[in-house]
């Protein structure tokens, strides 16, 4: 699973939204890996335009549970509404971000650095 590092640090994974049982295992197992690569490093979870599997979303609540206990900023970047509605019921629950486009996930992510800037 390839990933990428932005020139501001930020960690860039792309999942397909079409994940199956099989491709969770090793898609965690390689997210698990870049987390402990890149500790703290904002990351942005990129789901393709594919209809949001079951094993995709538990990815994306796995993986922002693990940010969370490292104190990493998650966003995940969902073009179909479809997706970002399924995964707004976690996101109200939890405060994950969702957004349609990198460009907005990377704003939210910026914001969310300056509002913990800011109480420090």
């Amino acid at each position: 699973m390839p990933f990428n590092v932005t020139e501001s640090g930020v960690l860039v994974i792309p999942l397909r939204s079409d994940l199956d049982i099989d491709g969770r295992a090793a898609a965690a197992w390689a997210i698990d890996g870049y987390l402990a690569a890149h500790r703290s490093a904002p990351v942005v979870l990129e789901l393709s335009d594919a209809p949001l599997s079951t094993a995709a979303v538990s990815t994306v609540v796995r993986t922002h549970r693990m940010c969370r206990s490292t104190g990493a900023q998650l966003a995940v970047v969902a073009a179909a509404a479809e997706a970002r509605r399924a995964l707004e019921v976690q996101a109200v629950a939890d405060g994950l971000i969702v957004r349609p486009t990198r460009a907005m996930a990377d704003a939210a992510l910026s914001a969310t650095s300056e509002l913990f800037a800011a109480a420090a």
